[in-house]
């Protein structure tokens, strides 16, 4: 599978399996947010592409090289998710460290949640890109 075609796999497998999670948990973000900034919330799009840009280009770079095909499961929740978990950190506890509005629970649940996102990310493409080679060399 090309490098570009695995890139755009990626960004799009984060759609797709991040909007559930931010859909079902945006009245708490909202709340958040207006609690830190005492203004109204407003989405900016364009930093949520900016994000997904910065963790297909992790998980293509860092994350899917280590990847094998005999341990694909293990080598997701391991690489994956131990790369989600480390992205979604940084910004949870940065956040929680300087906004008193940021709950400590917040911080948890959502880096959790990093690495589930990054190992289902990570498995779904590495399954893609095996099923690909095998279709060339069949």
């Amino acid at each position: 599978m090309a490098i570009i075609a695995k890139f755009l796999l990626i960004f799009f497998l984060f759609i797709l399996v991040d909007s559930p999670y931010l859909y079902y948990n945006s009245n708490t973000y909202k709340n958040i947010t207006h609690s830190i900034s005492k203004k109204p919330y407003t989405s900016r799009y364009y930093s949520i592409a900016l994000v997904y840009i910065a963790l297909s280009l992790g998980l293509l770079l860092l994350v899917l090289p280590k990847i094998q095909k005999q341990h694909l499961l293990r080598d997701s929740l391991i690489y994956g998710g131990g790369f989600g978990i480390a992205s979604y950190a940084v910004f949870d506890f940065t956040a929680h460290f300087m906004f008193e509005g940021w709950s400590l629970k917040t911080s948890i649940i959502d880096t959790l949640w990093g690495g589930i996102l990054c190992s289902i990310v990570t498995a779904i493409a590495s399954i893609a890109s095996i099923a690909s080679i095998s279709t060339i060399y069949l």
